[in-house]
């Protein structure tokens, strides 16, 4: 697990290394430029022109600090500041006199044109954004703001940003349109929230922690905002498989779903089920589509539904699920589920009757959002952004920009909920987690059902809502990296790939 804070938790652990350590600010400053330094060298060791972009306040002193140490291994260093170096002021004073003592250049970004310094930008090995940090609010402006779009218009492929990039609000991950996109984030202490949650995540590239010279567990006491799960946790989630385990207590998971034409999307989902672990999976789909269900998946136990057109008739949904009820400890609803009016009655069935762990995905979303129905404390549902903003009654692009905020405000209508996407968010009332491993090989047709089967079997394996959430999720991404490609995947393929084994790094 990785621990993500708030910007606040950060200035107050700096405030108790002062104050409580008698560690002076600008000793503090001279360890995280120093150790920045060496993060920096380790990834462009064969960098040798360096240029050093300064904002006004705490972030360019560490960007000054890390001037220095620079020159002092021989690399070609020069330093932009936005702001008149008469103008500094504490520590970041200290730092730029250190650096002006070496008698190495600094320029004023104000005295020079944009073909100037896009031109200075270009011809650099390394460009450091040490402009913003954490220490600033709303948005960029003036010079900082001017020398944010040339880095995005003249930058080379080596950006270093301190702290986070410009333009990434550390609290959230929002990002303005002409953040800084980094190749590696250097960040100060402990990881902020801003590098983990999307969009500010993507502008991060690489993230490193450097130490600012006090322990961190003497320093850091305010909690996590988020915490992070990446491949290492598989094996500590993983449900325990006994010498003597069978099919019966392995769980049993009801998948309800299928239509005239989505009939593959409760295949992959009893598909990718099966492959994690689960003992039974029950698949209730319209009776038209029983025969192939069977011969695609015999390991599956289909449960044929009277239809009604395109669909089930949920009018018998109750009657015909009832023999097996028993063998039920979870179920999943929604994959290809359509939206006719037998379908919403069939969501409106297990919203009201269903007393058991259960997932909603893809059609029953959208039916839950015309219902309005809201508390759902034994509900996981797992909208796309599209999905999120249908249940939140906001735009896409608002779900996009501020997606730790969507995820709260998900889990406190519906209970639990994962928010898929870039940086996977996971949340309950209590909690949020983030999933730091996926990529664009998972953005196919068909994903998504895969996903939801396998969170529905580690929900029937007895996990709870978040674990079930975050473990599914977890291998549903290394399924995807292990067919080592992004084009051309085919969702049975990351079904197939479903498992907690091999997860180590």
């Amino acid at each position: 697990m990785r621990f993500f804070y708030s910007s606040d938790a950060i200035r107050a652990a700096d405030a108790r290394a002062i104050e409580a350590m008698n560690i002076p600010g600008v000793v503090l400053m001279e360890n995280a430029g120093r150790n920045a330094t060496d993060e920096v060298l380790k990834k462009f060791g064969n960098g040798k022109k360096f240029l050093i972009l300064c904002g006004p306040g705490n972030n360019g002193g560490d960007g000054f600090v890390m001037a220095r140490h620079l020159l002092v291994r021989d690399r070609d260093v020069a330093v932009v500041v936005t702001t008149a170096p008469d103008k500094y002021r504490g520590d970041a004073a200290l730092a730029l006199a250190a650096y002006l003592g070496c008698g190495a250049p600094l320029f004023s970004s104000a005295e020079l044109t944009d073909d100037e310094l896009g031109a200075q930008i270009a011809a650099s090995d390394v460009v450091v954004d040490a402009l913003l940090g954490t220490g600033s609010s709303g948005a960029p402006r003036r010079e900082v703001a001017r020398l944010m779009c040339l880095i995005k218009k003249c930058a080379p492929a080596s950006v270093v940003a301190l702290d986070v990039p410009s333009g990434v609000v550390p609290d959230t991950g929002e990002a303005s349109d002409d953040a800084v996109c980094a190749s590696l984030t250097v960040t100060f202490l402990a990881e902020k929230v801003g590098v983990a949650v999307a969009p500010g995540a993507l502008h991060c590239g690489e993230v490193s922690v450097a130490d600012i010279g006090a322990p961190r567990g003497l320093v850091l006491c305010d909690e996590p905002i988020l915490t992070g799960y990446d491949r290492t946790d598989i094996p500590g989630m993983a449900p325990h498989i006994s010498r003597d385990a069978h099919k019966g207590n392995r769980g049993g998971l009801l998948i309800v779903g299928g239509s005239a034409h989505f009939r593959g999307a409760p295949l992959l989902a009893a598909r990718a089920a099966l492959r994690a672990g689960c003992g039974f999976v029950f698949l209730a789909v319209p009776d038209f589509m029983s025969g192939e269900a069977s011969a695609y998946l015999p390991e599956a136990i289909v449960l044929p539904l009277p239809s009604d057109g395109d669909g089930i008739r949920a009018s018998a949904l109750g009657e015909e699920i009832a023999p097996w009820e028993g063998k039920f400890a979870a179920a999943v609803v929604g994959p290809g589920v359509g939206r006719s009016d037998g379908a919403a009655e069939a969501i409106r069935h297990f919203l009201d009757d269903w007393k058991k762990p259960l997932l909603m995905d893809a059609d029953a979303l959208f039916h839950l959002a015309n219902m309005g129905a809201e508390t759902c404390c034994n509900v996981v549902i797992t909208p796309h952004t599209a999905e999120a903003a249908r249940l939140l009654g906001i735009r896409v692009d608002e779900v996009n920009a501020h997606r730790l905020d969507a995820i709260a405000s998900l889990a406190k209508k519906y209970g639990t909920a994962l928010l898929k996407g870039p940086h996977t968010l996971i949340a309950d009332e209590n909690e949020t987690r983030v999933v730091l491993e996926g990529g664009p090989e998972l953005s196919v047709p068909g994903s998504g059902d895969v996903l939801s089967g396998a969170i529905g079997a580690y929900l029937a394996r007895g996990l709870s809502h978040l674990d079930a959430s975050t473990l599914g999720a977890l291998v549903h991404a290394l399924a995807g990296e292990r067919l080592g490609r992004t084009d051309g995947v085919l969702a049975g393929e990351i079904a197939d790939g479903i498992s907690t084994e091999g997860s180590e790094k």
